[in-house]
């Protein structure tokens, strides 16, 4: 099975930085970054019976961290998963 995440920037200061995520921009969760404590956190989940969110969830959380530690907090304003 394919994968495909997509992660929209919503919002950014020098406290947090917000993404959505989903499968695509009609469906999509909310996802943060807590720059002050170093946390990420779900705002919103992905309301769909046919898309897990858990399974959403795990990979913008693991792309957040990927922007986080790898590349210097480097903020875009879109990207994907995909494999």
């Amino acid at each position: 099975m394919a994968v495909y995440v997509l992660m929209l920037k919503e919002f950014e200061d020098e406290e947090r930085v917000v993404y959505q995520y989903g499968p695509n921009e009609d469906l999509m969760g909310r996802i943060e970054y807590d720059k002050i404590n170093g946390v990420i956190n779900q705002l919103s989940q992905i309301d769909s019976q046919e898309f897990a969110d858990e399974f959403f969830f795990k990979r913008a959380g693991r792309r957040l961290s990927r922007m986080i530690i790898k590349e210097n907090q480097n903020f875009v304003d879109r990207t994907t998963i995909e494999s």
